[in-house]
């Protein structure tokens, strides 16, 4: 590594967990069928779900001209702009509703009918499926960039096909405050505690580069930059070395410095492939495969887990999601600047971003590691909280499921169906002991893990 730069095992007890390796097999789908997918005893019956959605594939955030700066080579073009849904992204998170769709209607939350509210095109009754009867599907999107809007629109249309099941939101290019609690004001952080808590997970050290990262950095390097950052290179050429700092950036704390260049170089690597570029354009011809892509993204990874899982920054970003989740597992009221769901919806999808994943996560303690994807919160991915009736008891319970699209998924925008599932993580709730919660104990454990002042 370059000036500056130590590598170190992590110490026991650090806020961020060790990134577990990723098993790419080939053929390997997690997930089953729909009829396995029933509630675990024949005696609950699902009666709400409220799920947490990142966007689907879009092209970097970062311009052309300034990933070049960084690498040895000129990047591919991509059909949009910079930030932007791709139409083959929009056609894989349209897959993933589809197949959200369905199971949810064969297990009995939605009605049989392909429409919210009835029949084929909304039934008897129940009006437009964009409609009061249609909101028991209520899809709310971020409205502040293109590809949570559009991304919203396109799980809309595979929940509910040719149902025109309109997703909701504030105007289009103005900030939604429920995505972005910190830096919107909702639950400012202290820069000083949030700095103190970054550096803490990262061993004490925010120089540091720690020894379960290093070798995916080290391949990084080799993908993008080997000559840039050869031994004989221009000093300060090489993404990968440097000083790192934590800085805060109107009221959101990020980490500069080589894991931040190399985070972000990965996951434009990344979303080459998932895209569907010719293998001989990812990466150069260097990142074409899933081995390939396996070796880098641990950089990306625990670059997000860092930045966004570290509990203090967790707590605080994702305070108001929280609050939004547990309305919709309670069915309690979602006062401004609560998304404005309806009172009979039962299936809330909230569209935004993977930071919103890993705020979420941090904040309730959850971790996973997928089967076939090597990027945690990749495009589509989806945290649904699922509540359960025990019709003998009257007890209602809360459990957590990861749905996702494995990486040729998305390189395909395959069509998942019963005999090609999406992949499906059960994620136990450490808070609870076990693979549930009550849905009055989840309330409780949420509402300790959200400042104090950040809940009203």
């Amino acid at each position: 590594m370059g000036k500056g730069f130590r590598v170190f095992p992590q110490a026991p007890g650090a806020a961020v967990r060790r990134l577990m390796p990723v098993v790419l097999a080939a053929g390997l789908v997690a997930g089953p069928a729909w009829a396995d997918t029933a509630p675990p005893a024949s005696h609950e019956v699902l009666e709400r779900v409220v799920m947490l959605t990142r966007h689907g594939v879009r092209s970097p955030t970062k311009g052309l001209a300034e990933l070049r700066r960084l690498s040895d080579q000129d990047w591919p073009a991509w059909p949009v702009d910079r930030g932007i849904l791709t139409p083959h992204g929009a056609d894989a998170i349209r897959q993933l509703g589809l197949y959200l769709g369905a199971q949810y209607r064969q297990r009995g939350l939605l009605g049989p009918g392909r429409c919210p509210g009835g029949g084929p095109g909304g039934g008897p009754g129940g009006g437009p499926a964009g409609g009061p009867a249609g909101d028991s599907i209520f899809v709310w999107g971020d409205s502040g960039d293109q590809r949570t809007r559009a991304s919203a629109q396109a799980l809309a249309e595979g929940l509910a096909p040719g149902c025109g099941l309109k997703p909701h939101g504030l105007a289009p290019d103005s900030p939604d405050v429920l995505f972005d609690a910190a830096s919107g004001g909702a639950c400012p952080m202290d820069a000083d505690e949030a700095t103190k808590a970054v550096v803490a997970a990262n061993g004490g050290d925010i120089a540091t580069v720690p020894a379960s990262v290093a070798p995916a950095l080290a391949a990084l390097v080799k993908v993008v930059a080997p000559k840039a950052c050869a031994a004989n290179a221009t000093p300060g050429a090489c993404f990968a070395t440097g000083p790192a700092k934590v800085v805060d950036k109107g009221g959101e704390v990020k980490v500069d410095g080589p894991l931040a260049r190399g985070a972000m170089l990965a996951e434009s690597v990344f979303l080459e492939y998932v895209q569907g570029m010719p293998a001989e354009q990812v990466g150069w011809g260097r990142a074409g495969t899933p081995q390939a892509l396996a070796a880098i993204l641990p950089v990306h990874d625990y670059q997000a887990d860092l930045t966004r899982r570290t509990p203090y920054i967790a707590s605080h970003n994702g305070a108001l999601l929280a609050r939004q989740i547990v309305a919709g597992v309670t069915g309690g009221a979602a006062p401004a600047p609560l998304a404005p769901v309806p009172a009979g919806a039962k299936l809330v999808s909230i569209l935004g971003h993977d930071t919103n994943l890993s705020n979420v996560a941090g904040l309730l303690g959850l971790d996973w590691t997928l089967p076939d994807q090597p990027d945690k919160t990749a495009p589509d991915t989806t945290l649904a909280f699922e509540v359960s009736r025990d019709t003998a008891t009257g007890k209602r319970y809360v459990r957590v499921v990861l749905y996702y699209q494995t990486l040729e998924d998305l390189r395909q925008a395959a069509a998942l169906t019963p005999g090609h599932p999406a992949g499906k993580v059960d994620l136990p709730l450490p808070a609870c002991g076990g693979d549930r919660c009550t849905v009055e104990d989840f309330a409780t454990l949420v509402r300790k893990a959200v400042p104090a002042a950040c809940w009203r």
